[in-house]
């Protein structure tokens, strides 16, 4: 009879591995670090994860739900997209000054790494930021459409500027160890967007 396995020790691997990996990089995180921080064996991790890689591809989705909920979904609640961005920038700026400015962006530190050497991994990643440029971009549309912003935007090329403002303020941040350079970037990117703002809201 086959051991029943219990359903709590994968989501642990993966918030071990997410933490080493995140702060460490993927290719500098052993299997024997992330069994040790999960306190098993490595034939016990492989048990669960037959390879290194598929643990760590396996993280990624991980981190991607999270960033999903986190980053995107509040994109689609606002009326407004320039005051969801601000907001997504600010919440981000907070995040990082509780964490000294420590780690970046857990998929766009993946983008990084990763891209030029694993097909797998860029792709996954490709689709994600393809995913966050869309659901903006059809924000940005709606509220166009809904006389919010004025016909002058371009609503795929603002939400382009806006994810790659985002990333890069990340990277600023971590390299300086300031979060208001997030802060700073968010009042440019809804800035950028309010550029294109009718003078009037429609009521």
């Amino acid at each position: 009879m086959a051991r029943k396995i219990d359903p709590a020790i994968r989501p642990r691997i993966l918030c071990e591995a997410e933490h080493l990996m995140h702060l460490k990089g993927y290719r500098s995180t052993s299997l024997e670090d992330i069994a040790a921080a999960c306190k098993m064996t490595k034939a016990n991790l492989l048990h669960h994860f037959e390879s290194k890689e598929a643990l760590g591809l396996a993280v990624l989705d991980y981190k991607i739900q999270l960033t999903r909920c986190g980053c995107l979904d509040p994109l689609g609640r606002c009326g407004d997209p320039a005051e969801a961005v601000l907001e997504l920038f600010l919440q981000a700026a907070k995040v990082h000054k509780g964490n000294g400015c420590r780690a970046g962006c857990f998929v766009g530190n993946v983008a990084s790494e990763m891209s030029d050497v694993s097909e797998l991994f860029r792709a996954k990643v490709s689709a994600f930021f393809e995913e966050w440029t869309s659901r903006l971009e059809t924000g940005l549309r709606r509220a166009r459409e809904s006389g919010i912003y004025k016909g002058s935007l371009r609503p795929r090329a603002a939400a382009e500027a806006v994810l790659a403002l985002y990333q890069g303020s990340l990277i600023l941040a971590r390299a300086h160890r300031d979060p208001d350079v997030l802060r700073r970037a968010g009042r440019e990117a809804a800035a950028m967007l309010g550029a294109h703002r009718t003078e009037t809201k429609p009521s």
